[in-house]
């Protein structure tokens, strides 16, 4: 009877460690579209739109139907590092080397992972591998891809790496690739913005050059710090007339009651902010302006639309000038995607005409598109160069 119950447990133990050792349970496919590899390039495509929880479910839903596709756990490494989880990434790329030493598209993941710890040489030499075993893989179908990507981030470590000739260098051999490739266009023209943007600047600012978009916060610094505002605002502040007061009850020996806070205040400025003192200076000299309900939002990103508006609003202060608002009421607008009916038709014809902000190379303007670090320094080199 021992015996008996010996055999069971055996059993038992078998069938407990052959379950354990035979992974997650992949589900079945429900549609002839539900595939790893649909999943898979429609997670990259979400992915390069920067829609990553749509990015993560789709590559989720890649490796539910096959565990050990290395696609999808190179899809999640690059939703890692995209929301800074670096030492998530590291393990998922390891997963996907581990099941697939074949796909270099890991490789590429591994070099934007080391570009996102500032490892520029070592994040090179991994596009630089990862260039040249595609030729030999057996697994990756679309070679010329893989090489753009590659050279891609090869040129934003060059550019971080502030080696600008090779930066360079790496954009323009995907165009030898592919010549109509939009990416690296759009990688020189901002290179050469960026160049101008950091050149004999200060560490900080060199800093937010780097920056993909820039907050309301950013912008009251770049004010502050760039522009000679005791300069421009200085005969505005001479002329105020200083007016009679009685004398208060704190003179008679009496403590004055603590003053409340001045009218410029906003609400959500917490005292440890970064940026406080620049914000306050900001809104002191009234050349940024609260919402309405109070608040400066200083985390809020910037598009192009509102940084016009906010240099509009500027130089109305910096010149005394109401008719800068409406300067161009009734002008015919010269880009295809802004009205002249619109609310920040004026601001952009302001800016635009001033040669302050440049519209875009297509004869758009892209109000809605985030303002890059690198734009708004030049933008705000442009500005200071109207006084």
């Amino acid at each position: 009877m021992k015996a008996y119950f010996y055999k069971i447990a055996i059993l038992l133990f078998t069938a407990i460690f052959v379950f354990q050792c035979a992974g997650p349970k992949e589900r079945k496919a429900e549609s002839v579209l539900d595939t790893p590899e649909y999943h898979y390039n429609q997670g990259i495509k979400f992915l390069n739109n920067n829609d990553l929880t749509n990015a993560e479910r789709e590559f989720n839903l890649a490796k539910s139907l096959k565990d050990d596709f290395a696609p999808a756990y190179e899809g999640l490494a690059l939703v890692a590092i995209e929301k800074g989880d670096l030492k998530k990434a590291e393990k998922l790329i390891d997963e996907s080397m581990s099941r697939d030493g074949d796909w270099t598209p890991a490789q590429v993941a591994k070099g934007r992972l080391l570009l996102a710890k500032e490892q520029y040489e070592d994040a090179v030499e991994e596009f630089e591998d990862a260039i040249d075993d595609v030729n030999d893989s057996k697994t990756v179908k679309d070679k010329k891809t893989v090489k753009k990507d590659a050279y891609y981030w090869m040129g934003v470590a060059y550019k971080r790496w502030e080696k600008y000739i090779d930066a360079q260098t790496s954009f323009q051999k995907i165009l030898e690739i592919d010549n109509t490739d939009t990416r690296a266009m759009v990688a020189i023209k901002e290179l050469a913005e960026y160049q101008a943007a950091v050149a004999g600047q200060s560490p900080e600012l060199r800093k937010i050059a780097a920056q993909k978009e820039i907050t309301r916060a950013d912008v009251a610094v770049l004010f502050v710090t760039e522009m000679p505002l005791d300069k421009i605002f200085r005969k505005s502040s001479a002329t105020q007339s200083t007016k009679f007061a009685a004398p208060s009850q704190g003179i008679m020996g009496k403590q004055e009651a603590k003053p409340a806070n001045p009218d410029w205040w906003a609400t959500d400025v917490k005292e440890d902010h970064w940026a406080k003192s620049f914000i306050d200076k900001a809104l002191e000299k009234g050349i940024i302006e609260k919402y309405p309900d109070g608040t400066f939002r200083p985390d809020e990103k910037v598009n192009r639309a509102e940084f016009a508006m906010l240099i509009q609003h500027f130089l109305v202060k910096a010149f005394d000038d109401r008719s800068i608002e409406t300067k161009h009421f009734g002008d015919t607008s010269p880009f295809s995607d802004v009205l002249n009916t619109s609310p920040v038709f004026n601001a952009i014809m302001v800016v635009t005409t001033r040669n302050i902000m440049p519209a875009i190379v297509d004869g758009t303007f892209r109000p809605l598109q985030v303002v890059s670090g690198a734009e708004s320094l030049n933008v705000i080199r442009n500005l200071k160069a109207q006084f």
